[in-house]
């Protein structure tokens, strides 16, 4: 962890929260949310108040989501937009946060320079039982509140001023007048500054959660779900829900075939993969991985590309056979000739492990964070799309094969990470060779 941390491939861009009227108030939306305070001076925080200190200092990373459904948020400073979120439980955390900024911005931005914003982006369900219970997630809302009362007091105000301006009589009630006049001291002219947050529900589109060892939910429309996941139908509960499909991960024909009649995936698109240096860095991904398996002494970080490849040359009747060498060596000469991928009459397996997702769908994000569990040696586009089974890889990794990955990320993906992004996702679109 110390590597990760060091090197920042986890907890990195977070923002500091270090001065004391901004602890101060951290505190006091602990407190409110009924956890303790810390006694720190000083830590990092992401774009919904989650600081790994003080889940160190606590020992419980779900301080801020404790039952992994309704996840609770702190902020004192809107330069919060900007971070990651990072420890989560459903991947529409990241794009509700975000939502929430975007259409809130003035508002926090008043809010929190005399104020703390603390609150629970709330669900139909507290907890997670059942599919059902997850299925049933279709729309979310923030509930918010403010330490001293500031927003409580602006909504408070812009009541007063519509009563006064709905009763040609009220000129005459001082208590009504003294109320205004004592409100808009604190809170200004509510008329005039977005006070308060305007936009505070949004729909919960397709998502992957946690729960259930790891799933993905996919909406077709109001009625109608697809659920994936490494595990099978019956360990997700007693779902009720007939409309529903349930596809498990390792049906590769299904998974495929949902994919590309619901247009989510791309066809096999060879400009893409070779376009991008994709394929060749997927290949030297696989290979350096297969040596770290058979030579587990071997520092593959330091080995270079000559060095790379004359180990395949030296190691062929080990690798021949091997259906992912195979897919790859087969579509790097594709790329080569300029010939039809079309022609390698690859499995269904095979096609998951060399498609993207359509980036002219709605879900693309969730559909390459998808496809990326079938590609568990290329832990570059793991990062990048989904931290959460790169870390769990990490995990288990011999030195030698996590300094290969830090090496690479830092590397390759840290220095233009937009260009990185868009060259795997985005551009060559819709192009095949």
């Amino acid at each position: 962890m110390e590597r990760l941390i060091d090197n920042a491939l986890i907890y990195g861009s977070m923002a500091q929260v270090d001065q004391p009227h901004l602890v101060e108030r951290y505190n006091h939306a602990l407190e409110a949310l009924g956890i303790a305070k810390t006694k720190r001076t000083s830590f990092s925080v992401d774009a919904t108040g989650f600081s790994p200190e003080i889940a160190e200092d606590l020992d419980d990373v779900q301080y801020l989501d404790p039952l992994g459904v309704n996840r609770r948020f702190i902020i004192v400073a809107p330069e919060q937009a900007q971070q990651p979120v990072v420890n989560i439980n459903f991947s529409s955390t990241i794009d509700f946060m975000r939502k929430f900024y975007k259409h809130n911005a003035e508002a926090i931005k008043i809010l929190t320079l005399k104020d703390v914003i603390y609150g629970e982006i709330e669900n139909s369900t507290y907890q997670v039982n059942d599919i059902d219970d997850v299925l049933a997630i279709k729309r979310v809302r923030f509930r918010i509140h403010t330490h001293n009362q500031l927003l409580e007091k602006a909504r408070r105000l812009t009541t007063l001023v519509n009563q006064f301006k709905d009763d040609e009589d009220s000129w005459k009630d001082n208590a009504l007048l003294n109320s205004i006049l004592g409100l808009a001291r604190e809170c200004g002219d509510t008329r005039y500054n977005q006070i308060a947050p305007r936009k505070l529900s949004f729909a919960a589109d397709s998502f992957w959660t946690r729960h259930f060892g790891g799933v993905y939910v996919f909406h077709e429309d109001d009625n109608e779900a697809v659920v994936i996941g490494g595990v099978g139908q019956k360990k997700l509960g007693n779902g009720t829900r007939k409309q529903d499909r349930f596809i498990p991960q390792k049906s590769h024909r299904k998974v495929l075939d949902y994919l590309t009649e619901t247009n989510r995936i791309e066809p096999l698109n060879l400009k893409w993969l070779d376009g991008s240096g994709l394929l060749d860095l997927r290949f030297d991904l696989y290979v350096r991985d297969q040596i770290a398996q058979l030579e587990p002494e071997r520092q593959i970080a330091s080995m270079t590309e000559l060095e790379v490849k004359n180990w395949v040359h030296e190691n062929l009747s080990v690798l021949q056979g091997q259906s992912s060498f195979e897919m790859l060596s087969g579509l790097r000469n594709a790329a080569l000739h300029r010939t039809d991928a079309q022609g390698l009459n690859l499995s269904a397996q095979m096609q998951l492990m060399a498609s993207r997702a359509n980036p002219e769908h709605p879900d693309y994000l969730l559909v390459n964070r998808f496809l990326s569990e079938y590609v568990p040696f290329d832990f570059l586009v793991r990062f990048i799309v989904n931290k959460h089974a790169f870390y769990q890889d990490y995990v288990g990794w011999a030195d030698n094969r996590k300094d290969h990955a830090v090496k690479v990320i830092t590397s390759v993906f840290f220095p233009d990470k937009q260009a990185v992004w868009e060259s795997f996702f985005e551009n060559w679109r819709l192009k095949n060779a």
